[in-house]
């Protein structure tokens, strides 16, 4: 049985829409620890979750925003 699906916080959903129009490089803090670097291309949602959509140098991967701590702006290649 799956977990019950709990949408990130509104600020959270805010603060990647935002990364996003303004096509700026983030760092996303991942729950697990990790980190994940690169410009967020879109956030949507589909099939009940939200998602989104970030692009490194090597990739463009789509995150479920659950996994997702927190961003913050990164300091090195602004758009």
């Amino acid at each position: 049985m799956r977990d019950p699906y709990v949408p990130v916080s509104c600020a959270l959903h805010s603060a990647l829409e935002l990364a996003a129009l303004q096509h700026k490089s983030v760092v996303l803090q991942m729950r697990d620890g990790s980190q994940m670097k690169g410009q967020i291309l879109d956030v949507w949602t589909a099939d009940g979750r939200e998602w989104l959509k970030l692009r490194n140098a090597h990739q463009e991967q789509i995150i479920d925003l659950t996994l997702i701590d927190h961003l913050q702006e990164s300091p090195l290649h602004e758009h």
